[in-house]
């Protein structure tokens, strides 16, 4: 197991209510939920973009993201519905250096 996880840096909001992400029959990304589902979508978003990503523990050049997965049973930690697939969600720029990936381009 890593040595840094997203879980450390404080304030993350994690996703509450019932929220989908998945892939549907046109092979188009979905994105469906409850008011409280889709709002805590929007401040998961808000928080990974607001994060100092330079007083985290993770290694120079990497980049905070987070794992949202699909919750398989009442005792399961994921986050999203069974119907989901699992999602990342992933800053571009690269701690220390704020470089985009190589494959992205402008």
């Amino acid at each position: 197991m890593p040595d840094y996880a997203f879980h450390e840096i404080r304030g993350y909001p994690g996703i509450k209510g019932s929220l989908e992400i998945s892939i549907n029959e046109n092979d188009e990304v979905f994105i469906g939920g409850d008011p409280k589902g889709l709002k805590s979508l929007a401040d998961v978003l808000n928080w990974l973009a607001d994060v100092d990503q330079e007083k985290t523990n993770m290694p120079e050049d990497e980049r905070e993201h987070v794992h949202l997965r699909p919750r398989m049973s009442s005792d399961d930690v994921g986050e999203l519905t069974e119907f989901s697939d699992e999602t990342e969600v992933c800053r571009l720029d690269a701690k220390g250096s704020g470089r985009f990936p190589d494959y992205y381009h402008t």
